[in-house]
């Protein structure tokens, strides 16, 4: 997923959208039992902000299925992340620029990482399962003796 500024620069147009289907090359889910469901969708814009330099803003969009960490059921859920990143030549702060290109790869991969949930739910209002019986709670009623 690399963005060339010298593209855009002929093109005579200081602005474009993009859109990018994506598959990490490496698992970015740390959650046990998830993995991130590919491809991940990019949309965006690019802008340029001067000759050796950009604004980018959009979003990604991206799932992640496995099982529910409280009850076990397999699950599937989507999450939606914004970003916008000014990106220069060695730019210490930030994403920078090499050759007039951005490698749009690497802001996302950092995105999925920070967005993704620390715990993976079926639902937000998930019981769990019984640690005494066993019962998953969203089901059924607890067995254990009161």
């Amino acid at each position: 997923m690399i963005l060339d500024l010298r593209k855009l620069k002929r093109s005579g147009k200081d602005q474009s959208d993009f859109f990018f289907e994506y598959s990490p090359e490496t698992e970015l889910i740390e959650i046990p039992s998830a993995k991130l469901i590919a491809p991940v969708k990019v949309v965006g814009s690019i802008s340029l902000t001067g000759e050796h330099s950009c604004y980018l803003e959009g979003e990604v969009v991206f799932g992640i299925k496995g099982e529910c960490t409280r009850c076990l059921k397999d699950t599937e859920n989507y999450y939606t992340a914004q970003f916008a990143e000014a990106v220069e030549e060695n730019n210490q702060d930030g994403y920078s620029l090499k050759n007039d290109t951005v490698d749009l790869a690497i802001i996302v991969d950092d995105l999925i990482t920070l967005n993704a949930p620390i715990s993976f739910l079926c639902d937000d209002a998930c019981k769990g399962i019984c640690v005494g019986c066993g019962v998953n709670l969203n089901d059924s009623e607890c067995k254990c003796k009161k």
